[in-house]
């Protein structure tokens, strides 16, 4: 009790197990209800909860209540970045969709290791947010490096192949890239283990090591430019490069033994004597 008499603390445990622990965060929305059903019956003027379970509840809120507040913002900008960088409207829907499903597989595997396998009561609260940004910042700038130079290609190639010479000269740099941001975290996960508080930096570190090498050999190498192969010209529209015949001249031996002969009419060149 204060000197003045005007305040009372009370100090107790949770009996929901350690304060850092998904069910004591769980616990501090009622343990407020409580303590303000309390203050309302005898009349006090103000209550509140202390500790680290309620820090850390707030912290969370507040960090869910960011998540969404910058993933439509973030989504929008870099959307009207891409639009502008390859003069299209369809491929920022799927390059972005892309990131989307990046991040929502590695936090499906996170959960999957950290909760079913590890029996963790729940992913640390900084590892979405944390996750999310990391991501979109490397799968888009990825993206950029990769349609740029697809669309360049595209001006002189069929789209399949300007799609394989492109995926040929920037995936080692992507690749190369990837695996030492990876091996970054990995190296912090492991290093921070065993200090205070290191269960959750561990967490954090090979969370997001996962989902870069999923986004650099899955998303980057595969999905994108198995996407844009599909497409077709359609991945520049409404740019001019959706108007330019695609199927251009051939950059293959097979290629050019069938071309259109004068006239319209498609021809084999004859074998010499």
């Amino acid at each position: 009790m204060s000197p003045d008499g005007h305040t009372i603390q009370f100090e107790a445990g949770l009996t929901a197990g350690d304060a850092a622990s998904t069910p004591a965060l769980n616990a501090v929305p009622g343990i407020r209800t409580a303590l303000t059903t309390v203050q309302h019956s005898i009349g006090a003027t103000a209550s509140g909860v202390a500790g680290e379970a309620p820090a850390l509840y707030d912290v969370s809120s507040i960090s869910d209540s960011d998540l969404i507040h910058i993933v439509p913002i973030a989504i929008i900008a870099i959307g009207l970045l891409l639009a502008l960088v390859l003069r299209s409207f369809v491929a920022p829907l799927y390059l972005i969709a892309s990131v989307m499903l990046s991040y929502l597989a590695a936090l499906g595997l996170a959960s999957i290791l950290f909760i079913k396998l590890g029996g963790s009561g729940g992913l640390t609260f900084l590892l979405p947010f944390l996750m999310f940004i990391f991501l979109l910042a490397l799968g888009e700038d990825y993206n950029i490096l990769v349609m740029t130079r697809i669309r360049e290609e595209a001006h002189q190639h069929r789209l399949r192949d300007a799609v394989v010479i492109a995926v040929g000269a920037s995936g080692p740099t992507i690749t190369s890239a990837g695996l030492v941001l990876a091996g970054t975290f990995l190296v912090l996960a492991v290093t921070a283990g065993g200090q205070p508080g290191g269960s959750q930096i561990r967490d954090i570190g090979i969370g997001l090591a996962l989902g870069i090498l999923m986004d650099t050999f899955l998303v980057r190498s595969l999905l994108v430019p198995s996407t844009v192969s599909l497409l077709g010209r359609w991945n520049w529209w409404p740019g001019k490069l959706a108007e330019m015949d695609l199927a251009g001249p051939a950059t293959s031996g097979e290629g050019d033994l069938a071309r259109p002969a004068p006239g319209g009419q498609a021809g084999v060149s004859p074998a010499p004597d």
